[in-house]
């Protein structure tokens, strides 16, 4: 089955792309019902974390539904062994708990346990979570081949993972009184996670050709989309002491990172985050109740950004495509969007797709 006919053009643009280049046009990637073909099912993308180890039923729902939907531009059909953000806390020992639409992992630890509890955590098959995570990643990347892309699955930031195990309370304590403790245990995180990450894009650099994520673009060489949710509640002061170490050691072992800049809170990080010389760019997340990711509202971010010679990702709705691809400078963009039909494609995409870019044909 082809799923997307032109994947060979499509991964020559992302080339271009991660090295902040143009091959002939902008990137942008987007998804559209096919006309007069029915989906055969609904991809459930919470399938694994309700059913473990079901991932030939997952796959089953993904190549069904991804049959009735074109991907155009440079968006990848992208299977994602979705168990929920921060899915490395199980290997560790966390109990995984699905409830109200999403994942939660949680092992209440004490300060005094965290470090035995972190450090006698076995990172190879003898570990049930690995085994499960290594098995799953295989089977799909051997089913996919080259006809779509597996994703790493989402393993959640440092301090993340590390939350997982200790209440807000003991997070802010260990910060503030034991910061010894607060760095090994970042330590190990750091090295183990690494150690998984690596086993499953080798898996998935053999099969499929390529490594992606929940944020699907593909890339040639190993990416990832990097996080830290718990900074939403760190000052600018406790990120570059707690956080930014973290992502500077992990874009040095990753060929390309995009950071998840998530919600207003985590604006002030931004400078910091932009003189990391090997983060290839950013995904600003304005968060609920602010504007959207495309509105003129964050241009400044978003040029800001561009400024630093870094590259962007963003979800824009179709009625916004033209504003920010007239605003932003195309190289190292990559906008990603949803057309609810054919016709909505041809009117809305920009003309360099051969759309008319929202404009009347009179």
């Amino acid at each position: 089955m082809i799923y997307k006919e032109d994947i060979n053009a499509a991964k020559q643009r992302m080339d271009a792309w991660w090295s902040h280049e143009i091959v002939d046009r902008p990137v942008l990637a987007y998804t559209c019902p096919k006309p007069n073909v029915a989906p055969k099912a609904w991809c459930d993308h919470w399938y694994l974390a309700k059913h473990h180890d079901d991932i030939e039923g997952y796959a089953d729902q993904f190549e069904a539904a991804s049959v009735a939907t074109e991907f155009g531009g440079e968006r990848f059909p992208v299977l994602n062994p979705n168990y929920g953000a921060g899915v490395f806390a199980c290997v560790f020992g966390a109990d995984s708990v699905f409830k109200s639409g999403t994942t939660w992992f949680f092992r209440q630890t004490s300060l005094d346990e965290i470090v035995p509890l972190l450090e006698g955590a076995a990172f190879n098959m003898s570990n049930p979570w690995y085994e499960r995570l290594v098995k799953v990643t295989e089977y799909a990347a051997k089913r996919a081949n080259d006809q779509y892309v597996v994703a790493t699955t989402d393993y959640g930031g440092i301090l993340d993972i590390l939350a997982s195990f200790l209440s807000p309370k003991d997070m802010f304590y260990a910060m503030r009184n034991k910061a010894g403790l607060v760095d090994t245990c970042r330590a190990i995180i750091l090295e183990k996670s690494q150690k998984l990450f690596d086993a499953l894009t080798s898996i998935t650099l053999e099969h499929c050709h390529g490594t992606s994520s929940w944020m699907g673009l593909w890339d040639r060489t190993t990416w990832y989309p990097l996080q830290c949710d718990f900074s939403y509640m760190l000052s600018p002061k406790w990120f570059t002491r707690y956080v930014l170490p973290d992502l500077e050691s992990q874009c040095q072992h990753l060929g390309h990172a995009i950071y998840h800049l998530d919600g207003v809170n985590q604006l002030p990080f931004l400078d910091e985050l932009l003189a990391i010389p090997e983060l290839t760019g950013i995904q600003w997340v304005p968060g609920d109740g602010k504007p959207p990711m495309a509105d003129e509202a964050w241009l400044p971010v978003y040029k800001k950004i561009q400024a630093a010679g870094k590259n962007i990702v963003m979800d824009a709705a179709p009625q916004d495509l033209m504003r920010v691809y007239n605003n932003l400078d195309p190289k190292g963009l990559y906008v990603g969007t949803h057309f609810p039909g054919k016709i909505w494609a041809e009117y809305y995409l920009p003309p360099f797709l051969g759309g008319m870019g929202g404009v009347d044909d009179e």
